[in-house]
């Protein structure tokens, strides 16, 4: 029996810089981290499965991002008007959790967190988990 070509990941690219995103981890749990602007992307199971303490956790960046090079094409960009969901290409929706607005996707849940508001993500988790939990 022949054997069945692996299927390869699909390629997440920032949702500002359009370029890859290298995975992390926080606490064991997967999240993706871009290299240029510093944001995070947090698949909603992620989320739901991480304690407000695990927030006190630094980010532990993978392998690939200490080789990270700058596209010699590259230019920093400023957030669009609204941002696209690397993992279902629909509209993210600016909302306000505890003291931050960030972006979640209007699907999949999926939340964007800039660079510079990472420190609030303790601040944040609570309400986020709150109001997804009401809509299951």
């Amino acid at each position: 029996m022949p054997e069945l070509a692996s299927v390869p990941a699909p390629k997440r690219n920032c949702p500002i810089c359009k370029i890859e995103f290298y995975p992390a981890t926080l606490v064991a749990r997967e999240l993706y981290h871009c290299a240029e602007c510093e944001g995070t992307l947090w698949p909603r199971e992620t989320l739901m499965k991480t304690l407000p303490a695990d927030g006190a956790q630094r980010i532990v960046l993978g392998e690939k991002e200490a080789a990270h090079k700058t596209p010699p094409y590259f230019t920093k960009r400023q957030k669009p008007p609204f941002l696209v969901c690397p993992f279902c290409q629909k509209r993210m929706k600016e909302t306000k959790f505890g003291k931050a607005s960030v972006d979640v996707c209007e699907k999949c849940d999926a939340l964007w967190l800039d660079g510079p508001k990472q420190a609030l993500f303790q601040d944040l988790l609570s309400p986020y988990k709150h109001k997804m939990s009401r809509r299951d």
